[in-house]
């Protein structure tokens, strides 16, 4: 999810727009801890709030759900907050996020509702390990309020980031990177579906519906991808991303349910180099978190499935990787290269590209807070900010 579309709900939509990408190490960006809140004591709408009134509350992570030592770590915020529904302002502007020093943290709203005081978004920690940590937000006094970046959020190691939160009204799909801005094909307003963190597009099996963009990722490199998936009964393949060349090895294809005779699990291939593991149905099972990693040139492949690997360790392709071209599809494999019936039949959320392989305690903490977000976080009580 160049400068991305940040939906406020309100009683419609209303954007943000930011920028500006920091470098990223192999396990995030070694960012700055920041982040900043604010509120006041004006009326339930919050649009008359004077300066110097300014709240927030802290955010404290959960040590015991951080599987290890995490830089430049992208958390979910999901709360409901009365607090914030008085005295937030309306359009949200006043909201941002700080680190325990009060120093600012890059953030995305993906969505504000003033009503409800419902607030989902996305804030870089610069640092997060078992010990836990703490942010803050801040609300209610619009002239602190440092805005939003969602490319300082998601650094340089993010090829792209789709939110799927896009409301199909337009083809226009936002990547927060900036990078690979999609374009929709025949997907309507009613393929907008309860995602796992907001909202997802429905994609109906048929073949006839995709994402189309530009694939940012070449060469043998390493490499992840991941996505939330909720895989209906099918029997065929289920597209969720494919990037590259139709040809051996000259690209890259993530699915979530193999099908065309090839078995029932998700898996993945280069094209005519493919491994989808045994016993890994995700069918009806709800929404389940798939990560791939690839090691590059070493030919070794990891995945995941919720958090964990799955039991065989990594599997080796016939070949490293040679990813090649400017295609890149979700939901959807071409059918005159792919073989027939590739339209995905189900429902996507948050798919990412990465060009680093993340570790395993990377990808157990992110399941943790995307799962489960008001178990990896407790929020306090409203104080003065600083």
């Amino acid at each position: 999810m160049s400068r991305w579309t940040l939906v406020l709900a309100l009683a419609g939509a209303c954007g943000f727009h930011a920028g500006g990408a920091p470098s990223d190490t192999s396990s995030g960006d070694p960012g700055s801890d920041a982040g900043s809140d604010a509120g006041s004591d004006a009326g339930s709408d919050g649009s008359n709030t004077p300066p110097g009134n300014a709240r927030r509350k802290p955010i404290a992570i959960q040590g015991s759900k951080v599987a290890g030592s995490l830089n430049s770590f992208q958390m979910w915020l999901s709360l409901t907050d009365s607090d914030l529904a008085a005295r937030a302002q309306a359009s949200g502007s006043d909201i941002f996020f700080t680190n325990a020093s009060g120093s600012p943290l890059d953030y995305q709203i993906q969505s504000w509702n003033h009503t409800t005081g419902d607030l989902r978004a996305w804030v870089r920690i610069g640092s997060i390990d078992p010990t836990g940590a703490t942010i803050y937000v801040e609300y209610g006094d619009a002239t602190k309020a440092t805005p939003p970046d969602p490319t300082g959020v998601f650094g340089s190691n993010y090829l792209a980031v789709w939110h799927l939160d896009d409301a199909l009204g337009s083809t226009s799909i936002a990547d927060a990177t900036g990078n690979s801005p999609g374009t929709a094909t025949g997907l309507t307003p009613s393929d907008v579906a309860p995602g796992q963190l907001g909202n997802g597009i429905a994609f109906d099996g048929t073949g006839t519906q995709m994402i189309q963009f530009t694939n940012q990722l070449t060469g043998n490199g390493p490499a992840t991808f991941s996505a939330w998936v909720k895989q209906n009964t099918t029997t065929h393949t289920s597209a969720v991303v494919v990037v590259g060349t139709p040809s051996q090895d000259n690209a890259r294809f993530l699915y979530s349910y193999a099908g065309n005779n090839n078995g029932s699990g998700f898996g993945i291939g280069q094209y005519s180099d493919d491994w989808y593991p045994a016993g890994e149905d995700i069918e009806n099972a709800g929404w389940t978190l798939l990560v791939w990693t690839s090691e590059g040139a070493n030919k070794k492949n990891h995945l995941y499935k919720n958090g964990a690997e799955i039991p065989t360790s990594y599997q080796m392709l016939n070949s490293a990787p040679n990813t090649t071209g400017t295609a890149g599809y979700l939901g959807f494999a071409p059918e005159n290269q792919y073989g027939t019936s590739t339209g995905m039949s189900g429902v996507l959320d948050e798919v990412r590209i990465e060009n680093v392989q993340r570790t395993s305690a990377w990808i157990s903490t992110v399941y943790a807070n995307q799962s489960s977000p008001s178990t990896f976080y407790t929020v306090g009580p409203e104080e003065d900010a600083p």
